[in-house]
This record gives structure tokens, sequence and C-alpha cells, in this order.
């Protein structure tokens, strides 16, 4: 058995490995090329209110109710 048989190159771990940290490093910078390109506008002029316009679903009891 030679050295040239257990170089690094030829174990098929490595390249997996290599593969997948070089697949996450190129969607990362995808994702921060996406994102730096599309920016999130605010609507111009800035509303007055953000709270929705929808009244409560239930109303809250007080806490003295609420104790047993």
């Amino acid at each position: 058995m030679s050295a040239n048989e257990n170089s690094w190159y030829r174990v098929p771990e490595v390249w997996l490995i290599l593969v997948l940290l070089v697949g996450t490093m190129a969607g990362s910078l995808g994702l921060v090329a996406t994102a730096v390109k599309h920016r999130d506008q605010l609507p111009s002029p800035a509303p007055t209110s953000l709270a929705s316009p929808l009244p409560p679903s239930a109303a809250a009891r007080a806490a003295d109710d609420a104790t047993p």
C-alpha cells in the first residue's frame, strides 16, 4: 500500500463535505444578494397608525374575575 492511496482527495467523504460547504456558501451569498437587491420599501407617506382596523377577537377578563 503506497502513500498515494491514502491521499485526502481519494476519500469520498472529504468531497461530500466540500460540496456541502460550497453549496451552503453559494446559497448564503445568493440570499444576501437577493435581500440587498429587493429591499423592503415603506409606503410613502407613512401611515399614521400600524394597528389593525379590526376589533380584538375576544376581550380579556379582568384580573379579579380570572382568579378562582
